[in-house]
């Protein structure tokens, strides 16, 4: 007996989901901030976070799905902040379900399957700097800097070829870059604001972190790379 396979979904089929959710956060965010700037930001937010992943080759999964919400968060979340100076209540109640959803994709991608494209797209959303921005009226320049070492990272593998490798499994690696979004949604939220030594210490505590993780990242890749290069013959 033949079986036949099911045909793909059709790109427009594909895409009604995530542009719904998408569309709906922008809604939302025109609805907090009702500004022409507002709609230039969010669609900045939606292009950079999943502009490359909608229109991919492989096959949507359920933890893209989830992905596409937390953006959506994310931009109710930069919505929220605009023009103010600190995190509202609200604000960070939006922050703190982007962040519980980004421990649930992973969860879901490794329970379904987990593919290249779809963590490209989580790794394209995590690169959003929405917190590190949102904190500079706050506590000053300084707290970017934790929301430029992926930035930096990847513009150095183009000098240092050696550094693209596979970094292997790390509970240290996954412990900070866990810590950095609560860290830095302490350091923007009412309570910070009301008691400054919290928000500062927050917010040096994220980039100390992130030093040491990404430091002991690059000691590593050149330890191998340095391993991996032939030795001259005399």
């Amino acid at each position: 007996m033949s079986t036949s396979r099911r045909p793909p979904p059709t790109p427009g089929l594909r895409l009604f989901a995530p542009l719904s959710v998408l569309g709906a956060a922008i809604v939302l965010a025109l609805a907090v901030h009702p500004q022409w700037s507002t709609i230039l930001i969010m669609a900045a937010l939606a292009v950079l976070g999943a502009g490359r992943s909608l229109f991919r080759a492989e096959k949507w999964q359920p933890a893209d799905d989830i992905t596409t919400l937390r953006l959506g968060l994310i931009m109710v979340f930069a919505a929220l902040v605009l023009g103010n100076v600190g995190f509202s209540w609200p604000a960070v109640t939006v922050g703190a379900l982007a962040l519980i959803l980004d421990a649930c994709d992973g969860y879901v991608a490794r329970r379904t399957r987990t593919t290249s494209a779809g963590a490209d797209f989580d790794e394209s959303v995590d690169a959003l700097v929405v917190l590190s921005v949102a904190l500079i009226p706050v506590w000053g320049w300084w707290v970017l800097l934790p929301g430029t070492f992926y930035y930096l990272f990847r513009g150095a593998t183009l000098i240092r070829p050696d550094w693209r490798r596979q970094l292997p499994p790390s509970v240290l690696r996954k412990t900070i870059a866990a810590s950095q979004g609560i860290l830095l949604l302490t350091a923007g939220s009412p309570l910070a604001v009301e008691n400054p030594w919290i928000g500062i210490m927050s917010a040096a505590i994220a980039l100390a972190a992130l030093v040491i993780s990404f430091g002991r990242d690059v000691l590593w890749l050149e330890q191998h790379a340095e391993a991996r290069r032939p030795t001259p013959s005399r």
